[in-house]
């Protein structure tokens, strides 16, 4: 039965997909954000209304309103939702509803979850699976990270930043590293995370496949606690890579499954980080039944998502990447595969710092990440509300602590993020690679150097 449903904060990264799912589901869609995007523009042209304001109005007529965390309790639309008897629901119920009922896989982990979803969900594609697909980026295939299928597996990150990841009940539950992050949602300990963790493969099907990577520390030893399937470098995983090449666009790797040679595999993709995601997919894929060739088949083709570790194009002859990274591991393993993929060139690395509650708790790790760049350029800390300041927190201490870690290296400070883009144009050229990397607006001085 064709049902109207709202969507609060459509553009964003959690949204965009369900409304892609509810428009090929062939239920009448609306949403509201504060701005026009590239998602929004799209979920229009495939049938959503979208208002560009938050309003009591804008609710009218709908059967169910969907929100996601970032959405205050005491919006108008929700709001008028609820005094009008309206169903109004968090994104995660709604998600949980779509893994729960069918073959469920959840991605979940600090991070490649965007990435493993990506590849997972493109393996099933091409098998002819026609899988139903959450993706928190735009994936080509896909548009705004979203298909609805009509087979049996969905396939979705599960994000742990709020918590509602203990709401799903996957077959297959992924989880590929824990760091303390998000942790203002965990009674603000790392101890209350790792717990959330095990809650989350605990609900896991008994039957199912629990997939855990152990080249990190915490879910290596969360993994002993757990009948599951291990994955990595470590010459103790089940499922073990070993690489081969690591080119500027590509990736080649051997597996070995049980220490059994499985086969050899590449990726149009840099870095050893992306390894070990096409590993967890390789893993996920094989249980789901493909062969070998269908794997390889698939990985091949697979060009990343958006924003993960994307060359937008190059300026003086310099290359120019765009990277979602905005945690200390995150940076430091984009600035590797721009090492290994460009030996020759000179890394500039461009850091927007996300939070200022995530830039106090990880402060340390970030000031030691930039140790492979050449150069390193942080602007101010960029606070989606409602955060505030926190005293003693602040982008140009962070420079101070980097120069402070890295001796002789370039470190500026460029307070405004604007100003990026023509300070590089200045004097970047064919021997460097820019990279952009930042959770927030920063992915704009990528545009703008071009």
């Amino acid at each position: 039965m064709s049902q109207h449903i709202h969507l609060i904060g459509i553009g964003g990264t959690g949204m965009g997909p369900l409304a892609k799912i509810f428009l090929e589901m062939g239920h009448t869609v609306s949403g509201s954000d504060l701005q026009p995007s590239d998602t929004t523009d799209y979920l229009v042209k495939l049938g959503a209304t979208v208002y560009f304001n938050h309003a009591a109005s804008n609710v009218n007529d709908a059967t169910s309103v969907i929100y996601s965390s970032a959405i205050p309790v005491q919006n108008p639309e929700i709001v008028a939702a609820r005094r009008n008897g309206i169903s109004v629901l968090h994104r995660s119920e709604v998600l949980a509803q779509l893994l729960n009922t069918k073959r469920g896989i959840a991605v979940g982990g600090a991070h490649g979850k965007t990435t493993i979803t990506s590849m997972i969900a493109l393996c099933l594609e091409n098998a002819g699976l026609d899988p139903t697909v959450l993706i928190g980026a735009h994936f080509a295939p896909f548009g705004p990270g979203a298909k609805y299928g009509q087979g049996h597996f969905v396939v979705a990150e599960a994000d742990e930043s709020d918590g509602s990841f203990l709401r799903y009940r996957p077959e297959v539950t992924i989880v590929t590293s824990v760091e303390p992050d998000h942790l203002e949602n965990y009674n603000g300990t790392f101890d209350s995370l790792i717990d959330g963790y095990r809650r989350f493969l605990g609900n896991c099907d008994p039957s199912g496949l629990r997939l855990i990577g152990i080249d990190d520390p915490v879910a290596a030893m969360i993994s002993r606690d757990f009948d599951c399937v291990t994955y990595g470098f470590s010459p103790q995983a089940q499922w073990r890579a070993e690489l081969l090449n690591l080119h500027q666009h590509k990736s080649q790797f051997r597996v070995y499954r049980h220490n059994a040679f499985f086969g050899d595999f590449e990726l149009n993709v840099p870095g050893r980080h992306n390894v070990a995601n096409a590993l967890a997919c390789i893993a996920v894929a094989h249980y789901a039944g493909l062969t070998i060739s269908q794997i390889k088949g698939a990985l091949r083709l697979f060009t990343g998502a958006q924003r993960r570790f994307q060359i937008i194009g190059s300026k003086n002859g310099a290359i120019v990447v765009d990277d979602y990274a905005h945690h200390p591991t995150e940076i430091a393993a984009t600035i590797q595969a721009a090492k290994e993929g460009w030996p020759s060139r000179q890394v500039v690395a461009v850091f927007q710092p996300h939070r200022y509650s995530r830039t106090k708790l990880l402060f340390d790790e970030f000031s030691r990440s930039f140790q492979e760049a050449d150069v390193v350029i942080i602007t101010d800390i960029y606070a989606p509300p409602p955060e505030q300041p926190i005293p003693q927190v602040s982008a140009s201490i962070l420079a101070d602590q980097i120069r402070d870690h890295n001796g002789p290296k370039k470190v500026y400070h460029i307070p405004r993020q604007e100003d990026v883009a023509p300070f590089l144009r200045g004097w970047i050229g064919g021997g460097d690679l820019v990279l952009v990397m930042g959770a927030g607006p920063i992915w704009r001085v990528a545009r703008d150097l071009i």
